[in-house]
This record gives structure tokens, sequence and C-alpha cells, in this order.
């Protein structure tokens, strides 16, 4: 297309190719129809992929909460139970009830320099913590869990009870295994808050 004009101004000549647009828009339109094709092609039926909803409505319960091992440290020694142990295949209400394993009479340590015979610093007395009863009670409620290494431990600490005691009552609890199978062992327990355990059966934490 051109045009030709006169006049004081001289002659304009001006043409205008059009066929890089027709290559555009038969470019665009060629993805267009690839796109389509491909679109309907790689859709995904969600009737197919996703379960059916059912018209009734569902009447399963819901599964019980799997038992959990709660150790209390308190003054007069450990405070243990099986939370939830009535709701097993084989129910055993007892498990709940809190068993005491007290202490065995206590021990110093030196802080400073120097054995608890000859101390050179300050001599420090603690209570002796019965672990190895500790770990024959966690072993049976391991047992009768009947989750093997996979059941939760549960540890909670009163207020005046030292930290010692609460390290030396995690390293009890990963050196107990289930006798009958010694590679199950209990994993790595879970540090609470004693007022958690108030409501989980124990009453007495002194």
């Amino acid at each position: 297309m051109s045009g030709n004009t006169s006049g004081k101004g001289g002659v304009a000549d001006a043409s205008l190719n059009v066929v890089p647009f027709i290559d555009l828009l038969a470019c665009t339109i060629c993805f267009l129809l690839v796109s389509a094709v491909w679109t309907h092609l790689s859709k995904i039926d969600v009737e197919q992929a996703l379960p059916r909803i059912s018209e009734r409505p569902r009447t399963e319960p819901a599964p019980p909460p799997p038992p959990k091992i709660n150790v209390a440290i308190t003054p007069s020694g450990y405070r243990i139970n099986l939370w939830n142990a009535d709701k097993l295949v084989a129910p055993r209400p007892e498990l709940q009830n809190v068993r005491l394993v007290p202490t065995t009479g206590t021990y110093q340590s030196c802080r400073g320099k120097g054995s608890a015979a000859d101390c050179r610093g300050t001599l420090e007395t603690y209570k002796r913590y019965d672990r190895e009863g500790l770990r024959r009670v966690l072993a049976e409620l391991m047992q009768a869990s009947g989750q093997g290494e996979k059941t939760r431990v549960m540890v909670a600490a009163a207020d005046d009870v030292p930290y010692v005691h609460l390290i030396g009552t995690l390293d009890a609890i990963l050196q107990t295994c289930d006798p009958q199978q010694p590679g199950q062992c209990l994993k790595a327990p879970l540090i609470g808050d004693i007022n958690l355990l108030r409501a989980e059966g124990f009453v007495d934490l002194n």
C-alpha cells in the first residue's frame, strides 16, 4: 500500500509491510491450537484421582489414643504410670495407677576439687534415686503398651528436684530395653511440665 501526495512540502511515499504481522498471527494460532490439545490431554480427572465421598455418614469410631508412659521425679522418688492403659486391645486400667519407686538414701558430691572424702570446696548432699528400679518398671510398661520402642515417654520434675536427677533419669530411660527383644529400646523422651501430669493420674507429687 502506498500513497503519493504532492504539495508545497514535496512528495511523500509510504508503504506498510504486513508480512511480519501475518507471520506473528500464524504463530499465535499454532500456539493456541497446541495449548488447547495439550491441556485436554494432560488434564486430571478429579473424580478418579480422589476417593469418592460416601453418601452415608461415617460410623467408624475414632482410633483410641496410644498409651504413654509418664515419669514424675519427686523428692520421694519416681512416680510412674501408663496413661490410656484402659484403652488397650486388652485393657489394663490398673496400670494407670501411679507406682512409686522410692529413693534409696543419700550421697554426697564435692563441688570443687577432690572427692567427697577429701573435698576442697562445697560438699553437697543429694538423694539417691533407684534408676535400676525405674528401668524395671519402664520395661514392664513398655511390654504392656504393645508399641515396643515406639512407646512415648514423658518426664517431668518437681520444682525442688535438682537438675542432676533429671539428666540421670533421661539416661536411665534411654538404657531401658525390652528384655525379650533387646534391640528394642525406648527413644528420646519428652520433657513436660509437672502440672500436665496432675491431669493424668498424678495427685500426690511430693
